[in-house]
């Protein structure tokens, strides 16, 4: 029994049978990427941080370093089983490196970059930034991702459920010192990244699908015959049209676009599962250089 089925068989007990159900089992569907759980509670301490008073106060904090990993990576490994929320590590192509993310918020964002041609590269925990106390202890604070989008513009940014989250005065009072020492550094403001509304159902549904076929196999003759039709009628053709024009099975196409999406050929909005009437446009021509380049900045020089 491999490790994949050894995973499935214990999540049978608490999944339970309905009758007429296929396979005897009513709500499940098995994937091979990881659930994502509802958004936890804002702790007590958030909201009422009194360990951020005297000289804790993060508006007295003095910035002393940010830097980044030395290969243009992530500057830590964020895995702890203590947390209340869990983690995940995934590979994901336009960062060409494995990801590491906390809690539910972040995989979404995760595929949400991945999958959107407007992005071409992106980090997660990209920057350590370091500060001394108003007592003199040094404390150092992670912001989640840095992105560079279809401009070459890059942002450094904190990855929150919702606003409600954002406005709890032991968030918000770190965030705001962390934003005016990016600024500083020429690197801000933070950019404050909500992860509840792409953790919709029918959002998550239509990232999971897009995932796993994002690396189906297309040619350099159908990528050519994209973009003739593009050419011939117009900036917008509809999902429908291309899937017919790719030919076969109508899942195998729309699979195939999937890839031209993460391969930035073409480009759709994943709201929802893509339907016939589907927009799709050509994307904006980028070659992604600037992330890694403004990460090397801060790399750790040898002494």
């Amino acid at each position: 029994m491999n490790a994949e089925t050894r995973i499935a068989v214990a999540w049978l007990p608490l999944v339970g049978f309905a009758p007429g159900a296929r396979n005897g089992l009513a709500g499940w569907t098995p994937s091979r990427r990881p659930p994502r759980h509802p958004g936890r509670e804002i702790p007590y301490a958030h909201r009422h941080p009194d360990h951020l008073s005297g000289n804790a106060d993060p508006s007295l904090w003095t910035l002393l370093s940010i830097t980044s990993g030395a290969d243009g990576g992530a500057v830590r490994n964020p895995i702890n089983y203590k947390r209340p929320y869990g983690t995940s590590v995934t590979f994901y192509e336009k960062a060409r490196r494995l990801q590491v993310m906390e809690g539910p918020n972040e995989p979404a964002v995760a595929d949400h970059f991945e999958l959107m041609p407007r992005y071409l590269d992106f980090q997660f925990q990209p920057l350590a930034i370091k500060f001394r106390r108003a007592d003199g202890r040094v404390v150092t604070k992670y912001p989640d991702v840095a992105v560079e989008n279809d401009r070459n513009e890059v942002a450094i940014g904190e990855i929150k459920s919702s606003d409600a989250w954002f406005n709890a005065p032991g968030i918000k009072r770190p965030l705001d010192r962390i934003s005016l020492a990016l600024e500083t550094a020429g690197l801000g403001p933070l950019l404050r990244i909500r992860g509840e509304p792409l953790r919709e159902d029918r959002i998550l549904q239509a990232h999971t699908t897009a995932m796993d076929a994002r690396l189906t196999s297309f040619s350099d003759d159908e990528v050519e015959a994209v973009r003739a039709m593009f050419a011939a009628r117009g900036s917008i053709v509809g999902h429908g049209d291309l899937c017919a024009l790719l030919g076969g099975r109508m899942s195998h196409a729309e699979d195939k676009l999937y890839a031209m999406l993460l391969r930035r050929v073409v480009s759709f909005e994943l709201h929802d599962r893509p339907g016939g009437d589907t927009p799709v446009l050509l994307p904006r021509r980028a070659r992604a250089f600037a992330l890694r380049e403004l990460l090397g900045r801060f790399a750790p020089r040898a002494t």
